[in-house]
């Protein structure tokens, strides 16, 4: 991927993305219905006056959402219409969904440090289980109460530049964008119930024992590269997961408790 391609503009987002938002909102509005064959990439491209393949960074990140589909190629095809943007965008960050439904985001780090990978975070996070990856303890906030704790670790060179970002910053993957041109374009996101136990119930100043819903997320980028992997905790009654599917596009997996937590 090109530097023009990652690029941050005003109008928000990297210019691939910013062109898969005009394909999902032409979509959302008739212009282009489902079932409907797209344009061919080099039509696209003259369109919104990119190369091409910044138009194929949008359509792989179309794809990858269940927006579009088809043979490698060959002329994508509409497979469904999109949410709206704000509900498509809440759940690829904490921050991103707080802006959504018009709350205030904010967070404080605890603790961060350098740890050697080990099996697990290395498979999760495609690094050798010997390299160095950067665990973050934050506490997040939401109109100034608590009500979240995450612990989040990042491959070595992403952790450099986490390293750098304001301990009381809002939103990491919005500072990684704006100040490095660093995408998270995609997560994969894991739900279940469990319990406070005790330095959570301390973070969170609430009993320990108390509900929490627990939220495994590992972010990536267009190309598919893991950029973090997270274990949030959030007070059960702050939000609910709601999620759509269909018979072309069904984006819901059933596991059990037994199976690994990352995916």
């Amino acid at each position: 991927m090109t530097e023009s391609q990652l690029q941050p503009s005003g109008s928000g987002g990297a210019r691939y993305e910013q062109i898969a938002e005009q394909i999902r909102e032409s979509i959302r509005t008739g212009a282009r219905q489902v079932g409907q064959s797209l344009e061919s990439e080099a039509a696209l491209a003259s369109e919104y006056e990119v190369a091409p393949g910044t138009v194929r960074e949008a359509l792989r990140l179309l794809v990858s959402e269940g927006t579009v589909g088809g043979r490698r190629g060959a002329r994508k095809m509409v497979l469904r219409r999109p949410r709206p943007a704000a509900v498509a965008e809440e759940f690829r960050s904490f921050a991103q969904w707080a802006s959504a439904h018009g709350r205030t985001p904010g967070g404080q780090v605890i603790e961060q440090r350098w740890r050697i990978a080990g099996d697990e975070t290395a498979a999760a996070l495609k690094v050798d289980p010997r390299a160095r990856v950067l665990r973050v303890l934050r506490v997040r906030l939401l109109d100034g109460e608590k009500v979240m704790v995450e612990r989040t670790s990042y491959p070595e060179d992403l952790g450099d530049l986490v390293e750098k970002v304001p301990n009381d910053a809002a939103s990491v993957s919005r500072s990684l964008a704006q100040q490095y041109g660093i995408v998270f374009a995609g997560a994969d996101h894991v739900f279940s119930a469990t319990v406070c136990g005790q330095q959570d119930a301390d973070l969170l100043g609430v009993a320990r024992g108390r509900p929490l819903l627990r939220h495994l997320r590992r972010s990536r980028d267009s190309a598919g590269r893991p950029l973090e992997i997270s274990e949030d905790r959030y007070l059960a009654n702050i939000l609910s997961v709601a999620m759509s599917n269909g018979r072309n596009v069904n984006p819901i997996s059933w596991l059990t408790a037994d199976e690994p937590n990352w995916f």
